[in-house]
């Protein structure tokens, strides 16, 4: 995303033509001692000599059309009977129905035009609309390039032949607003060269002029030059040869004073290359983007044909299989220009992914699936990350960048900062564990505060991205990105124009069109024994803070799926080791529709409402492969157990990285057929014979519904459970207490108002209260949210202005008691909105969880929780992906103030000396801790560019953690167990059992440093082992093990795209190895084949 915005001042005007025109009143005259005025009078010749390149025009007016109601990248036949007269200067679009219309004629190159350059000229509505149609143009029924408001030519003939003839079909979209539109103008044109070329010629050299200071030299001689050429030109009516045969004598004139022009010594030097950002869904819809890609990159190519120097470059994997899935004539000739090495294949991912809410797994996934993509398909891949319009950069990726096999990274998007100028633009940007990568930030400036990757090649940007670089202490080239963005179109022939002659061109800094895989190599050659900047940590954006919490579902449904994958993927990966079939291509399908939904207008809630709408349908796909994958893969591992004939049982899972003792909610029939169980059943532990506590729940009729607490679950393993039905069971007493006023359990004693609120919480274990003495927590608060721009995007400091609490408690009930946990249910009203919170509490763990669904109907404002407690720090740490950071808790600076709202994902939290309270949570990622009060965002709800957006039913949980020492005492293992809970098949009797056989208990790996979090277990992209991946979460270093259950073959350490690197040794079925503060390590681990494994596994 980025502003639509208008081209540079001094290159606007379109005048039914595609050429730049001086916009004069934007002329900068200050130097008014030059009395002729000669920027003005010799822009409006410039102009005029631009209004002559067509030397001839035919208009093509009569046309047939088809409306349609979406694209079918197919052209009608010429004897398709839906086929209408339509004529130039007809309106059309007007029916909702059908956004989509085809325009067809046939052209004929008439007499006296042999040898021309010909091309269609073609408006597909009225100048000055704020939305644009856009048509991919068909040339005798190959696509030939894309016609938008900056690409408006279709070239047909660099020397056409009379008689000639095309037929030309234009796919065409009517454009985001929906506006009915009126086809303004078709027409055969006459290029004449050396006209436009001499236009290009002058424009070029005033823009120059105008550039440089008013006692420059250059800037002197460069105005003589044009005078000169200028006595020249015959202007004189009517228009003909005697005009034509001038300009040429008068381009001759200018090239020959230029060349006269003495040039300064100057080493700056523009790498300069082609670009267009494209936005996979934004204003538009996925179906869209498809489109938007072909009409792009079928652009480059024509252009590529007519600019030898010209090089290209396009990201994201996505869009490259959005062309092999609809357009295999343009992938065929986008690898022809990869090969030649004029399309440089770079950016490393699967798309563009906003790099603040996608969890760190995805994060590897969007290298490892994007790179592959670029390989195997394009066969070719570069090496730099490319996010030039992300909204802050993680800690976590200068060592992902690293690991996945790129060097380097470039951005412009944190020129849009509001409070502070980031001090460079070219230095090593440091991860949270030390790891640096070479960084560059584009400055092309526009007509902003910030910089732009939508650059061009006019001198005013071409200079201008020179002057504002502030890192020429380092080096003497900057990298310049031009093309039109955000919705695709690319560079335009006026871009290459200008660009080829800035090549060496007096008073300019030196253009070069070349790759920015090369630019960023000599960048990096070149740094050797400088003094480069480092910049450690995050890259906060200071701006768009509200894209951590808009379209709260859709990044609900994210972190569902991630977790959804990390199980399905593990259970998956143990029932292949037992010699079922692992699900490649499903789980590969789902990835990369979860990969495409983190794109960084989709994820972070920044698009129109049907975005959203495509995004529910991906997420219903994904979560259905992901649970299919999940559940067969439990029932195929139960059905490996070894268990007395007949015997029922209960088979408890568990998919993080650390045994565990928590309660699993179970459901089974009631007890009269054959499969029926009595109340109360008894679960014995097959490995112990131990009785399981139970506590019984409300269920639905026909069913029992109950909590059981497995112990010590191994990690990434299960535990079985016998069903002793026949024998009865019975429910064990506890601690746990609870009331309309309050809950209590062996870790916490907890007060509520007359509102519900919190208004003691009571830490027995360390006998002190949690809360801040005469406050409440979880109060949930209400602010203005109406941000001076970006709706969607923005939080504006000034929302803490203005605050409302919600306190309308209309009903407060117990919903559970038991030995296990107990459950308050309170009711709210919040003026066109309810809320329904749960309060949980628990016999095993001091966390307190507080359920949450809510049916909104508010717009322009934030919804928070407030926790404020008794601790106090000067810093907060919060969970990010592989690690943690820590931000300020004040606001001495403006560094510090700027981060008022800030990205968590699991956890944040605010620990002195030796206590801590963590605020945990199950989807949210937006928080702000001031001082002692701890707020975690819930809701934001603007309407911008989605009215509905988080209107209707949210679902979520948060919950309080009051521990001893810091955040590394429990919060990391707890957030886990709250997003990550335990799964369950029941088995019954007369399954039948299947070899190999496997124990009651069994955990396929673990590791033996509490610090290090054993994260991903997935079978290795080409099939070869299974892959395991941990990172170490609390900042320290030391020695780790990591054991297995099956028997070793070998474990190669890999990078983060599974390419193997070193072997390690096994000893005892486990590899030793060293790790380094917040280090991702990743291991491809092969196995000999699985025998009947005995003992109980795991740890």
């Amino acid at each position: 995303m980025a502003i639509l915005r208008a081209m540079h001042p001094r290159a606007l005007l379109y005048r039914g033509a595609p050429y730049l025109h001086l916009e004069l009143s934007k002329v900068d005259v200050s130097g008014r001692s030059e009395m002729r005025f000669p920027f003005e009078r010799l822009g409006q010749r410039i102009n005029e000599i631009g209004s002559h390149i067509h030397r001839e025009t035919l208009p093509q007016r009569d046309w047939m059309a088809i409306p349609e109601e979406r694209s079918s990248g197919l052209v009608p036949a010429p004897d398709d009977a839906r086929w209408r007269a339509f004529s130039v200067g007809q309106w059309w679009g007007q029916d909702e129905r059908s956004p989509w219309i085809w325009f067809r004629r046939e052209i004929t190159i008439p007499d006296g035009w042999s040898g021309r350059r010909v091309a269609l000229a073609v408006r597909l509505t009225e100048p000055g609309s704020a939305s644009y149609p856009e048509a991919l143009a068909y040339v005798d029924a190959a696509a030939r390039q894309g016609i938008d408001r900056w690409h408006s030519l279709v070239y047909l003939q660099d020397k056409a032949r009379v008689g000639e003839r095309f037929d030309v079909a234009l796919e065409t979209w009517r454009g985001r607003d929906g506006s009915a539109r009126r086809f303004a103008q078709a027409d055969l044109v006459w290029i004449d060269d050396e006209t436009e070329a001499f236009y290009f010629d002058a424009s070029v050299a005033l823009e120059v002029a105008q550039s440089l200071p008013e006692q420059d030299y250059v800037r002197t001689h460069l105005i003589d030059a044009l005078e000169a050429a200028f006595l020249v030109v015959d202007f004189r009516e009517p228009i003909g040869d005697a005009f034509y045969a001038s300009v040429r004598r008068a381009r001759r004139t200018l090239g020959d004073e230029i060349d006269a022009v003495p040039l300064p010594p100057r080493h700056e030097r523009i790498c300069a290359v082609g670009h267009a950002h494209i936005d996979v869904a934004w204003l538009w819809p996925l179906s869209q983007t498809r489109q938007k890609t072909a009409r792009t990159f079928s652009t480059v190519l024509r252009l590529m044909e007519r600019y030898p120097r010209y090089h290209f470059m396009a990201s994201q994997a996505q869009l490259y299989q959005y062309i092999a899935e609809d357009y295999p004539e343009i992938l065929a000739g986008i690898k022809q220009r990869v090969r030649q090495g004029r399309w440089e294949v770079n950016g490393g991912t699967w798309v563009e992914m906003d790099t603040n809410t996608t969890g760190g797994e995805s994060l590897v996934r969007q290298f490892l699936y994007g790179r592959r993509f670029f390989r195997e398909v394009l066969g070719k891949e570069g090496d730099i990350l490319w996010l030039p319009d992300v909204f802050g950069y993680s800690g976590a990726l200068p060592q992902i960048i690293k690991r996945a096999g790129l060097s380097y990274f470039m951005t412009t998007k944190i020129s849009w900062s509001q409070y502070n100028r980031f001090p460079y633009d070219t230095f090593y940007w440091k991860g949270i564990d030390g790891t640096p990568v070479l960084t560059h930030f584009v400055t092309a400036p526009c007509d902003q505060w910030f910089y732009t990757y939508n650059g061009d090649l006019s001198p005013s940007v071409v200079m201008g991205t020179w002057a504002e670089n502030r890192s020429k202490d380092v080096t003497d080239e900057v990298l310049l990105t031009y093309g039109l963005g955000d919705g695709g179109g690319g560079p335009t022939s006026e871009m290459l124009e200008r660009g080829g002659r800035l090549a060496q061109f007096p008073g300019a800094p030196r253009v070069v069109l070349g790759t920015a895989n090369d630019f960023f190599r000599r960048l990096d050659a070149g740094l050797g024994g400088k003094r480069v900047p480092v910049w450690e940590g995050e890259l906060y954006l200071e701006y768009h803070r509200g894209t951590l919490t808009s379209q709260a579902r859709n990044k609900r449904a994210n972190r569902k799926s991630e977790i959804l994958y990390h199980q399905a993927e593990a259970l998956a990966t143990v029932a292949a080791l037992l010699g079922e079939a692992y699900p490649t291509d499903q789980l590969r399908k789902g990835w990369e529709l979860i990969l495409l939904n983190q794109f960084h207008d989709i994820l972070p809630g920044s698009s129109i409402h049907a975005v959203y709408e495509d995004s529910a349908r991906d997420y219903a796909r994904i979560t259905e492969i992901g649970e299919t994958a999940r559940d067969a893969a439990m029932q195929a591992i139960a059905a490996h157990m070894k268990r007395p004939p007949g015997e029922d049982a209960v088979v408890v899972f568990n998919t993080v990285g650390r045994a565990r003792t928590d309660l699993v909610e179970i459901t089974c029939p009631v007890g009269s057929g054959e499969k029926g169980y009595p109340w109360p059943p008894a679960l014995v532990d097959a490995e112990t014979g131990e009785e399981a506590p139970l506590q019984h729940l409300l269920g639905e009729p026909g069913e029992h519904r109950f909590l059981m607490l497995a112990s010590d679950v191994p990690a990434y393993g299960y535990r079985t459970y016998r069903w002793q039905s026949r024998r009865g069971g019975r429910e064990q007493s506890g601690e746990l207490r609870v009331s309309t006023r309050g809950l209590e359990t062996p870790y916490l004693r907890i007060a509520l108002d007359q509102q519900g609120h919190i208004l003691s919480c009571y830490d027995k274990v360390a006998d002190r209260e949690v809360l801040a003495e005469g406050e409440r927590g979880n109060v949930l608060q209400v602010f203005e949210d109406k941000p001076l721009r970006f709706d969607a995007w923005n939080i504006d400091i000034s929302y803490q202005d203005k605050m409302w609490e919600i306190g309308d408690l209309s009903e407060v009930h117990v919903i559970e008691e038991g030995p296990l946990r107990v459950g308050l249910e309170l009711r709210r009203r919040y003026r066109q909105s309810s809320i329904v919170q749960r309060y949980y509490a628990y016999a095993h763990t001091p966390r307190l969880d507080i359920e949450t669904v809510v049916d909104w109907h508010e717009r322009h404002v934030l919804l928070k929780v407030a926790f404020p407690v008794r601790v106090h720090s000067s810093r907060a740490t919060y969970e990010i992906q592989f690690g943690s950071v820590e931000r300020p808790t004040h606001w001495n600076t403006s560094w510090d103030y700027a981060r008022f709202e800030v990205c968590g994902h699991r956890w944040a939290d605010l620990s002195e000396g030796n206590y801590g309270v963590s605020l945990l949570n199950d989807c949210k990622y937006g928080h702000d801790i001031k001082g002692h009060m701890m707020r975690l965002t819930l809701i934001k709800c603007a309407t911008t560019p989605d009215p509905e957006a988080d209107q209707g039913l949210h679902h979520f949980t948060y919950s309080l953690l009051p521990h001893r020492g810091d955040w590394r005492h429990s919060t990391v293992g707890e957030a886990a167990r709250l997003n990550d809970p335990l799964l369950h098949v029941i088995v019954t009797g007369d399954t039948d059992a299947r070899g190999p056989a496997l124990p009651p208990k069994l955990g396929l790996a673990s590791c033996d440093a509490d610090h290090v979090v054993l994260d991903a277990i997935k079978a290795a992209e080409d099939g070869d082992g299974l892959v395991l991946r941990l990172y170490e979460a609390y900042g320290q270093r030391g020695a780790v093990r990591l054991s297995f259950a099956p028997r070793l073959a070998n474990v190669w350490e890999c990078n983060l795209v599974e390419e193997d690197e070193r072997s390690l040794a096994i000893q005892d079925n486990s590899v030793a190895f060293q790790i380094k503060p917040y280090q991702i390590k990743s291991f491809r681990a092969r196995f000999l084949p699985w025998r009947e494994v005995g003992g109980s596994g795991g740890r």
